[in-house]
């Protein structure tokens, strides 16, 4: 089954906001957060929590990294739960020390403003990305409780970036991948997003595979569940290798020209895109990020797996 929705998917598991730019909630005596969306739409995030939780305060915000759409609205949140803790990695912490980041999420989620209106939210408001603290810096082999039987369990899920956490809730077996795990569009076309390194990306991409979570969250606009996982995880492999394949080719027809390959793969690969999807400012700046890090791979056997197979 594939979700494209909001509201319950799972007993005591929720999406909430928009499936475009969601936040996902694992209630129990421990209640958890995943991933905090766009800034301007943190009202509309923590209007959604009270549905479920009512006075409750969730225990933890668990962040899978820190890009512009998937910790917007943690200030917004931090204000409203004082209590709750902010989960990330170690990596994390070091990005969000850096002026030049905070600067670029602030204006990234300024830029997505445009995109909200077309996703018909008028639950929004006039906030700005403020920069936070993180209260609980976790790693590879954590377990964060939400009950006496049920945990999460945090694994390191490099490649999309460097900071990347997936997190899997032990009871369930729901697996939160965010972009780790690809991108897949309404075209059914799925973005490899290898921002920091094709080789790590390639590798968390395998390792989800022998996870066999029973539900996946890629981190936008649908969630996966039963045998739809499996499939989901082998269409994004074998995208994967077709993405570098392509990226190869491309950039010794343009003979290395950078600004001639960004344009052909925009072409094919966002341009058709009907949305929901990124705001071109952040698109670009990724594209260039993944297109970087193929030609950094070159033509290299990947991960004992030949990328022409």
């Amino acid at each position: 089954m594939i979700y494209s929705r909001t509201g319950k998917i799972d007993e005591d598991f929720y999406v909430l906001g928009h499936p475009a730019v969601p936040i996902y909630l694992m209630d129990g005596l421990q209640p958890i957060i995943f991933d905090a969306g766009f800034t301007i739409l943190g009202e509309h995030y923590i209007s959604e929590i009270e549905k479920i939780l009512g006075s409750r305060s969730p225990a933890y915000c668990c962040i899978t990294h820190v890009h512009f759409d998937h910790c917007g609205s943690i200030a917004a949140l931090k204000r409203r739960y004082p209590r709750m803790l902010i989960a990330a990695s170690e990596k994390a912490v070091e990005i969000l020390k850096r002026p030049n980041a905070v600067d670029l999420i602030r204006h990234l989620n300024a830029s997505a403003e445009p995109l909200v209106k077309q996703l018909g939210i008028s639950y929004t408001s006039e906030a700005r990305f403020e920069p936070f603290f993180i209260d609980h810096r976790v790693k590879e082999g954590d377990r964060l409780e939400i009950s006496s039987d049920c945990h999460v369990e945090v694994f390191e899920t490099p490649g999309h970036t460097w900071d990347c956490l997936s997190y899997r809730i032990s009871k369930r077996n729901i697996l939160l991948s965010s972009e780790a795990a690809g991108q897949p569009d309404k075209t059914g076309y799925v973005v490899t997003d290898c921002l920091a390194d094709f080789n790590h990306y390639l590798a968390s991409l395998l390792r989800f595979k022998t996870l066999e979570a029973d539900l996946l969250c890629p981190g936008h606009i649908y969630v996966y569940k039963g045998r739809d996982v499996t499939d989901y995880l082998a269409k994004a492999e074998i995208a994967c290798f077709d993405f570098h394949k392509t990226v190869l080719q491309i950039a010794a027809e343009e003979n290395g020209d950078f600004d001639c390959i960004k344009q052909r793969i925009k072409r094919f690969e966002y341009d058709p895109n009907p949305g929901p999807k990124q705001p071109e400012p952040a698109y670009l700046l990724n594209l260039e990020a993944r297109i970087r890090a193929i030609l950094n791979t070159g033509r290299n056997t990947l991960n004992g797996y030949d990328h022409q197979a």
